[in-house]
């Protein structure tokens, strides 16, 4: 299956460059739409290995694609790009475990590394899950996107640790580090 990007905006310029960026700096498939209340059909029909989505838009926010792909345990990693970035936001957001989060303005390598960051961790993610694994690429992830796949196994395979631990490759001890840290947000 290709790899391939889910890109939400309704600003029609912004929906433009990204699609402009993604066609002629990768090799991966995309579907835009400037309608994020689309989002949830489009998700119904097939998986994307990342969406990338403005945070602030009508109908559906970047918040709210981002809680629908976390309570409906989906495989995608979200980025979010936004004008009117807060901590508070961000920290939410992190909460839900956002793959990246992109200020505008942002520079064209920002988004592409982003991109490149997300399909590496996909590809890792496809292995762990057929047995394949290196774990060296989750001990080269940042902590909260360590958090995000500790959570989202858990959900799967319960809350034994060890059992994480082994479904991640990540060391029982880093699990459990991860969960005490994470205690205060959905695992």
């Amino acid at each position: 299956m290709a790899q391939a990007i889910l890109a939400v905006d309704d600003e029609p310029h912004m929906l433009m460059l990204l699609e402009r960026i993604i066609r002629e700096r990768t090799p991966y498939e995309l579907v835009t739409t400037s309608n994020s209340l689309e989002v949830p059909d489009l998700l119904a029909d097939r998986g994307f290995d990342v969406i990338i989505c403005d945070f602030k838009m009508p109908g559906m926010s970047g918040l709210d694609i981002l809680r629908l792909v976390d309570e409906d345990n989906r495989d995608e990693a979200v980025v979010l790009i936004t004008a009117f970035g807060s901590m508070e936001t961000a920290n939410e957001a992190k909460q839900l475990g956002v793959f990246d989060y992109l200020t505008k303005p942002f520079k064209k390598e920002q988004l592409l590394t982003t991109i490149a960051n997300v399909m590496t961790w996909q590809e890792a993610r496809r292995q762990a899950s057929s047995g394949q694994f290196e774990p060296a690429i989750f001990d080269l992830a940042p902590d909260h996107f360590q958090a995000a796949w500790v959570r989202r196994v858990a959900r799967r395979t319960g809350d034994d640790n060890q059992t994480i631990a082994n479904e991640t490759g990540l060391p029982v001890e880093t699990v459990t580090q991860l969960r005490d840290n994470n205690s205060g947000g959905d695992q």
